[in-house]
């Protein structure tokens, strides 16, 4: 395993996730909202009274609207000399009122998510003796791992009180991945100078295809005193379904085995927002995440994440404009955080800064964030050299009276 590790901080020719899709199912993804990421890359608020927030299913009852939602990101990673660059699919979704303060949702984001391909640069020699050809031989390894988690997700939102909301989301997990390993051979000579030549003799592949299903819950209650404004949500999986089937250039594919993962998935999460007056308010939140018990051959390099622990600090200002402006509120925000992952070995530490902007125009009835997260993962095995990384999110909100009538406020 320390061989695989070193070699791969050389070596990343392509990527769409950052070293974090090298552990487990893929990297976990549990925020796709621009207004919130801005906010400390939080999950519960994002500064606006009235505004949904897409990974809190507590807050979908504020808009009067239906609303078609959709969030779109670019990362940049940069490890040693190699950058890592991405444009990813965050969530779409559509929502809207079924009553006074009630809402609906149906959409669909990613989970886990691994798009990476590893490239070992050096070779291993195997001596005349041991080779089958009885000729020195030598041989590298290719790595390709891509697919992930998806859920489809329908949600229930509904404000019981004056000062409590709530919020129930179903969700069906599906996905496949395919983890590729390809052993390539090579014959080799020398040339006048007594260089090692390398001549391309033969690739072996082995690829395991893996097909996931399940279903996830989330439960969350919003508690508003108007000052403050409490949050708190359990979110849970059922037990994993793994259709697990290798392929071997030689053999084909195999027979497919079932594989159950019971150790589940849940995450517990806690909130707080102070308004220090309208315009202006400070949120805190705590995020603690327990991953798949994975079985080592399921995973990607046999390596898992098994906790993820996260603290986020963010402040707003929210600017209300002229009732005849085109803009009716602007929204400027900023934050840190900082996240544990908890490995079989070792952990990672991930420190950053957040910033964001967000307009509400035409009639209160559509919203267009943007923010930019920046931040430094540092490993504790001293394997891997620090990996930095940004962020840019973009979430639109359009709002229309699709097929409801005007509510009473």
């Amino acid at each position: 395993m320390k061989y695989i590790y070193s070699f791969i901080l050389f070596t990343f020719l392509f990527s769409q996730t950052s070293t974090l899709s090298l552990t487990g199912f893929g990297e976990y993804i549990n925020t796709y909202d621009a207004s919130s990421v801005g906010i400390a890359d939080s999950k519960f608020f994002n500064g606006y009274p009235d505004r949904i927030n897409f990974s809190s299913c507590s807050s979908y009852w504020k808009s009067s609207f239906s609303n078609l939602i959709m969030s779109i990101d670019v990362h940049n990673y940069t490890l040693e000399s190699d950058n890592l660059v991405s444009n990813n699919f965050k969530m779409l979704s559509f929502s809207f009122p079924v009553d006074d303060n009630k809402a609906v949702s149906l959409g669909m984001n990613p989970l886990l998510r691994s798009n990476i391909t590893v490239s070992e640069p050096d070779y291993v020699f195997i001596p005349s003796q041991n080779s089958p050809t009885g000729d020195p031989l030598a041989y590298n390894t290719d790595y390709s791992f891509k697919g992930g988690i998806s859920e489809f997700f329908i949600l229930y939102s509904s404000k019981i009180t004056d000062k409590i909301s709530f919020g129930f989301k179903w969700s069906k997990l599906f996905g496949t991945s395919k983890y590729k390993y390809f052993l390539n051979l090579y014959n080799i000579s020398f040339d006048s100078n007594e260089n090692i030549l390398y001549d391309f003799n033969n690739i072996e592949s082995f690829i395991n295809n893996q097909k996931y299903s399940s279903d996830k819950y989330n439960i969350e209650f919003r508690y508003d005193l108007k000052k403050y404004e409490l949050i708190l949500s359990y979110s849970q999986i059922n037990p994993l379904n793994i259709s697990f089937t290798p392929y071997f250039d030689t053999l084909g594919d195999l027979n497919t085995e079932n594989y159950y993962i019971d150790d589940n998935l849940y995450e517990r999460d806690f909130g707080i927002k102070y308004k220090l007056n309208e315009n202006l308010g400070i949120i805190y939140e705590n995020h603690f995440y327990n991953s798949f018990n994975s079985y080592d051959f399921l995973n990607i390099l046999n390596n898992n994440v098994t906790n993820i622990k996260s603290n986020h600090l963010g402040i707003y200002s929210l600017d209300y404009k002229k009732p005849n402006s085109k803009i009716n509120k602007l929204i400027l925000r900023f934050g840190l955080y900082e996240k544990v992952y908890e490995l079989n070995n070792y952990e990672i530490q991930d420190k950053g800064i957040t910033f964001g902007l967000g307009i509400n125009y035409f009639d209160t009835k559509n919203f267009v964030d943007i923010s930019f997260k920046f931040g430094n993962k540092n490993f504790t095995n001293n394997i891997y050299n620090n990996e930095n990384y940004y962020q840019i999110i973009l979430s639109i909100v359009s709002g229309e009276k699709w097929f409801v009538n005007e509510r009473k406020e």
